[in-house]
């Protein structure tokens, strides 16, 4: 076959956009075939087995040196660019102690007397430090044919649908997607597409091209051609393929599952499926699997592949997290199972700018780093920290019994948590602020970047004002009532941030998690208008719900059908609930629950 998937999967080798220095040997992982009645040999080496050095310190892979290379430098080992290998992160718990393996080691030979791993060591750690060695395990990328056939069925699909706008798509997806959400690494990708663009997986190209067209319509030039494939398509051959390459993972295939939950939601969409949670379950296992959620700062790789390691691990980070909010579930990722440095702007600098070779691949806006972009990125990383935070505090099951346990302790943790919060909101960049302008670029969408900071200062009220129960709503010393102002407040510059959205921005990227955000935001006002505990509190509240109900009309009178699927959710309940209020109101006041009447003068 001429492009046998396991091959074009994995042993790609694009142009390194960022090449070690001078004089530092790259040791790639490419190993020479063994077969019966030849000597064992290293697949990461070559040599023969017992030729292999043993004991601490010994190199644990013998570095391609020219000879015109000046020695001593330290050797740079290559994780990603072996040729038919995959690099699988050994844990603490793996198969072999990693102190063990610094003075023991030796190959994995199957019945053929092939080699079919080795292990490699990237860190000699510090144990005086707290720091354990780091050990990757290096396997062939073998698999059954039907696995191969699916693979190169999916790419074949992928590519007889897009036909020649593949370019076009990879175009509008770097202007359009990656400024808000920027986890391919740009130049290493726009090279492989170039060279040979079957290298790159399936799945990547897959979602690739499907998320950039969403944006066919607002493109000069195809908007006049009719899209000659359903976006689904694409993502049902993509999420195909990626079943079977998760066989391998890679920072390839990383990228491909932090997109594809991405995938434009149903039109008819009234509540998240827990298709989300299981891609984000995906996205972990598939980050965690190649060493992710490790540090790398102190590895001998290549300075890209560090930067890019933590760029996915904290797009991972985010994605479990944002999905956990939606869904109400535990995050997959808790304090005690990474180590990953925080990232920079120089992490996320890494790659950004197209060479001069590349750029008629993008437009303009995408040929430069942007440090809005970055910016964007990073803040929504430090938010998500105070999410973290938030989450493990007041929403896990054993949080809340401590909250029960101890109201005062409670409060005073969340209040620690607010003014991180407000502190964050303070000193955000103001290439960030829904007010920023630039004449350089094409518009930038900060909007999710707020919509997320509010988002979490709804779930902060929520645990501020528990318990939402009728005695607290009578009690005015309980947290219910002492915060009910202050959320009164916030959701004011909630909708002041509603009334900001325009067509525009609705049509630029959200991503998946903007709808249940919404969702917590327009909740949230009903929860209010229930627990006004006054009068003046249920006109208050009333006319908030009024104003966002207005918010998300005016919205959905604006755009077109292709645009709604982001508000429809939040839209039908806050409808279903003027609907239903006279009704909600009649069976609060059986119950003794809810007794105030709109015009708060009468029970209902």
């Amino acid at each position: 076959m001429d492009h046998d998937e396991d091959h074009l999967d994995d042993s790609v080798t694009p142009a390194d956009p960022s090449p070690p220095e001078a004089g530092v040997p790259v040791t790639s992982i490419s190993p020479a075939d063994t077969h019966l009645g030849q000597a064992v040999r290293s697949p990461t080496t070559g040599l023969p087995a017992s030729d292999i050095p043993n004991g601490p310190g010994s190199s644990r892979l013998r570095p391609r040196i020219d000879k015109e290379v000046r020695l001593p430098e330290p050797e740079v080992h290559d994780l990603e660019e072996g040729q038919n290998m995959t690099a699988h992160s050994m844990g603490l718990s793996a198969e072999q102690d990693t102190h063990l393996l610094d003075s023991f080691r030796s190959v994995i030979i199957d019945e053929t007397n092939t080699v079919d791993g080795d292990m490699i060591q990237v860190d000699s750690g510090d144990p005086h430090a707290g720091v354990p060695p780091i050990h990757f395990c290096i396997l062939r990328d073998w698999f059954m044919p039907y696995d191969n056939r699916i693979k190169e069925e999916s790419s074949r699909m992928i590519e007889m649908k897009v036909g020649s706008y593949g370019p076009d798509l990879v175009r509008l997806y770097f202007q359009h997607v990656h400024q808000v959400y920027c986890v391919v690494s740009k130049g290493r990708f726009l090279r492989a597409y170039r060279d040979d663009k079957l290298t790159i997986p399936a799945s990547l190209r897959g979602v690739i091209y499907g998320l950039g067209a969403v944006y066919w319509k607002d493109d000069p030039i195809l908007n006049t051609i009719p899209c000659p494939f359903e976006n689904y398509e694409l993502f049902i051959a993509a999420q195909n393929s990626l079943e079977r390459e998760l066989e391998a993972p890679n920072l390839w295939k990383m990228q491909a599952c932090l997109l594809m939950l991405h995938e434009k939601a149903a039109g008819n969409a009234t509540f998240e499926t827990p298709r989300i949670w299981t891609l984000s379950a995906q996205a972990v296992a598939c980050a965690q699997m190649i060493g992710l959620h490790r540090d790398p700062s102190d590895w001998k790789i290549a300075p890209w592949e560090k930067s890019l390691r933590k760029r996915l691990w904290w797009a991972t980070y985010l994605t479990d997290m944002w999905s956990s909010v939606s869904h109400g579930n535990p995050p997959h990722i808790y304090r005690a199972s990474y180590t990953t440095s925080d990232l920079n702007m120089d992490d996320l600098k890494f790659d950004e700018d197209v060479p001069e070779d590349l750029r008629n691949m993008v437009d303009d806006s995408s040929a430069d780093f942007d440090a809005s972009t970055a910016a964007r990125f990073l803040e929504l990383v430090k938010l998500t920290q105070i999410v973290h935070t938030l989450l493990d505090t007041a929403f896990t099951d054993q949080s809340y019994r401590n909250a029960m346990l101890d109201i005062g302790a409670q409060e005073a943790r969340l209040l620690d948590i607010q003014r991180d919060l407000e502190s964050w909101y303070s000193m955000i960049p103001q290439c960030v602020t829904m007010t920023y302008t630039t004449n350089k670029y094409s518009f930038r969408n900060n909007a999710p970047l707020h919509l997320a900071y509010f988002a979490t200062q709804v779930l902060l009220f929520r645990a501020l004002m528990t318990p939402a129960s009728v005695a607290a709503k009578h009690n005015p010393q309980s947290s219910l009532r002492r915060f009910f102002d202050a959320a009164i407040d916030k959701l004011g510059l909630i909708l002041a941030f509603m009334d900001e959205i325009t067509v525009d921005i609705l049509r630029e990227f959200w991503g998946q998690h903007g709808r249940s955000q919404l969702i917590l935001i327009g909740n949230f006002l009903v929860h209010l208008f229930l627990v006004s505990s006054n009068p003046e509190q249920v006109h208050i509240t009333f006319r908030l719900l009024e104003q966002f109900h207005e918010s998300l009309q005016r919205i959905g009178e604006l755009v077109d059908e292709d645009s709604v699927q982001l508000i429809r959710p939040v839209a039908l309940r806050i409808d279903s609930f003027f609907t239903q209020a006279a009704q909600i109101m009649r069976r609060g006041s059986a119950t003794g629950s809810y007794s105030m009447s709109l015009t708060g003068d009468t029970p209902v």
